[in-house]
């Protein structure tokens, strides 16, 4: 049991992914509201045949192109605003679908496709919703920590487990043992001036087997991340919900609370 306000890490790195699916860039904080991060998958692809939001779960390209917060560069060196008049167009031929960039509508859901068997790129997809008002997968602030990462790697060191296949917001840096996640359900944590409260573990798609750049599409994983996490097979990480908004520094101390309230 970990005991009251207990100091067990630092953010050692923080993320945003400025469009959804697309590489994202590394920052020096976060400025974390109630449903979301600040300009964490701000904008988003929507498939017009579809009406549905593009994922990386459905199209793998997207994760080959990168994002910041002013622009989209495309693999082929060519670079462009991400409020540009021909951004459609450029992406359209790029997917080789006609998709619109749109920010997400404040009342509206949105619905992306994955597949449960994320090796299988050719398996039944499934309709999963977004949070009302977000492009995001299921929770405002996704958290890995390096120990989990590390235990893995030595465990399985034929796999590459660059953090940028898991897309977390917040890299954390502990020293305790790998999975100690798991058990952080629904417990408090304060960083920063945040407070942040752990909704569950966090289940893995076929985003961690896909091709990067300067990474290879290695669909062994999906069997590593369940053989090595035996308590919960294929989960990495840990989704938050935002109970206090506040801005989260790299560096900040994270500071775990075992009882229902902060203290």
């Amino acid at each position: 049991m970990v005991s009251v306000a207990a100091m067990i890490g630092a953010v050692a790195a923080c993320w945003r992914y400025p469009v959804k699916s697309m590489q994202g860039m590394g920052v020096e904080f976060l400025d974390v509201h109630h449903d979301c991060i600040v300009g964490d998958r701000a904008w988003g692809l929507i498939d017009v045949e579809t009406g549905k939001l593009a994922s990386a779960k459905r199209f793998a390209t997207l994760l080959m192109a990168a994002a910041d917060d002013e622009s989209i560069r495309l693999p082929d060196g060519r670079s462009f605003p991400l409020d540009s008049p021909d951004a459609d167009a450029l992406l359209s031929a790029y997917l080789d679908r006609p998709v619109r960039l749109v920010r997400p509508a404040r009342h509206e859901r949105q619905v992306y496709e994955m597949t449960f068997d994320p090796p299988n790129d050719d398996a039944e997809l499934v309709n999963i919703p977004t949070p009302v008002g977000t492009f995001l997968d299921w929770a405002p602030v996704h958290l890995v920590l390096t120990s989990t990462l590390d235990w893995c790697k030595q465990q399985r060191p034929e796999l590459d487990w660059d953090i940028r296949r898991f897309r977390p917001n917040i890299v954390l840096d502990y020293d305790g043992p790998p999975f100690a996640e798991n058990d952080w359900a629904s417990t408090r944590c304060s960083i920063g001036d945040a407070i942040l409260t752990v909704r569950q573990p966090t289940v893995r798609c076929a985003m961690p087997l896909r091709a990067q750049p300067g990474l290879d599409r290695q669909p062994a994983m999906f069997e590593a991340m369940s053989a090595l996490n035996f308590a919960f097979p294929n989960h990495v990480g840990i989704y938050l919900d935002v109970t206090q908004p506040g801005v989260i520094n790299v560096g900040d101390p994270l500071v775990l609370h075992s009882g229902p309230g902060i203290v």
